[in-house]
């Protein structure tokens, strides 16, 4: 029974250890240098990971980065500052690690096998989840127009 536990233990660790080299997202560390850091943030905002994030958002986390390179200036790493410029490059931080999170999660290709209508065939449908959560938001106003009686029914196209 114990050594039941034990491996069951080890698998979960090596899962665990697994589960986190998998995870890609974009984070803004104290241990590194702050330029480099920066160049791969832009790059990463560049990329098709984050390719449903909107232009607001990306906005955002330009302005972001621009005044975490001020605050910067003069010093290669985040612990070379003085508390409150630390402090206001936490709080940029925090601003665009959410902003990416999120743009990410809404990046992710989701794949379904779905019927075809009239056919038994199932047809793969590759969509993100931005994307879907559209698709289910402009269903929901057509639904909702056609039940109150309005003529007028607009789909976003994006």
């Amino acid at each position: 029974m114990r050594r039941y536990t034990v491996l069951v233990l080890a698998l979960l660790a090596v899962g665990g250890a697994w589960a986190k080299s998998t995870d890609e997202s974009v984070r803004l560390s104290p241990d590194e240098p702050a330029a480099a850091q920066l160049d791969r943030l832009e790059a990463a905002l560049r990329s098709e990971n984050y390719s449903e994030m909107t232009i607001e958002d990306k906005n955002t986390v330009q302005q972001a980065i621009g005044r975490i390179r001020l605050k910067m200036e003069g010093h290669s790493r985040f612990d070379e500052l003085n508390p409150q410029a630390r402090t206001a490059i936490f709080n940029d931080q925090e601003v665009v690690n959410t902003v990416m999170t999120r743009a990410k999660e809404d990046s992710r290709m989701v794949c379904r096998r779905e019927r075809v209508t009239g056919s038994n065939m199932q047809q793969s449908t590759c969509r993100t989840v931005a994307q879907r959560r559209r698709d289910t938001e402009d269903s929901r106003r057509l639904l909702d127009n056609q039940q109150r009686g309005n003529q007028t029914i607009k789909i976003d196209t994006k």
